[in-house]
C-alpha cells in the first residue's frame, strides 16, 4: 500500500494534533506528557486506507556540535502494522524534499541539512553502506549506539 503523506509543517491544528497524539499514545510510542511536547515538531504525515495514520515524522533545529552547525534533526514513529511497507523511507524522503525547497527559497538559512540517529539494529545491519543510495545520507559517526547520518540540502556551504 502507497502512503499518502501530508506536509503539514508549522500547520497543525487544534483537531490534528489531537489525531496524531491519540496515535503516539494509542502505539505506545510515546506517553501522554512527551506526546503533547513533541507535535508541534510535526512534518508529515502518512496517511493509509480510510485516512488512517501510519506513521509520522518530526523535525527541530538542532546544533550539531562536530560540524559547527544546525541540522533539522529527524524522527519517525510507524505503526507497528506499516513497517517494511517504505512508510518510513517514504516520510524520510519527501521530508528531505520538502526542506530542501525551503532552504533553496531562503527560508532557514542557517539550517543546511538534515540529521537522522539511527537506533534501530535491523536498519543498521542491513543498510551498512557509509552514503545510503536511495536517500543519499552519510554516515559521519556514532552516539552511543545510534549510527548518526546527515544529508545536506542542495547549495548549503561550511562557512
Amino acid at each position: 500500500m502507497t502512503p499518502q503523506i501530508e506536509f503539514v509543517f508549522n500547520q497543525l491544528d487544534d483537531s490534528l494534533k489531537k489525531e496524531i497524539i491519540d496515535f503516539w499514545v494509542g502505539e505506545k510510542a510515546l506517553g501522554v506528557e512527551q506526546a503533547h511536547q513533541r507535535v508541534n515538531e510535526i512534518a508529515l504525515i502518512a496517511r493509509g486506507s480510510e485516512s488512517k495514520i501510519m506513521g509520522v515524522c518530526t523535525i527541530r533545529d538542532y546544533y550539531f556540535k562536530p560540524i559547527g552547525k544546525n541540522f533539522w534533526y529527524f524522527r519517525t514513529f510507524v505503526s507497528k502494522d506499516y513497517r517494511q511497507h517504505g512508510v518510513a523511507i517514504g516520510l524520510l524522503s519527501e521530508t528531505k524534499r520538502r526542506m530542501n525547497e525551503q532552504f533553496k527559497a531562503g527560508k532557514n538559512p542557517k539550517i543546511i541539512g538534515i540529521i537522522i540517529k539511527v537506533e534501530n539494529p535491523i536498519l543498521k545491519q542491513n543498510f551498512p553502506q557509509a552514503t545510503w543510495p536511495r536517500t543519499q545520507f552519510h554516515f559521519v559517526g556514532t552516539e552511543g549506539d545510534s549510527h548518526i547520518r546527515i544529508s545536506y540540502f542542495e547549495g548549503a556551504t561550511i562557512d
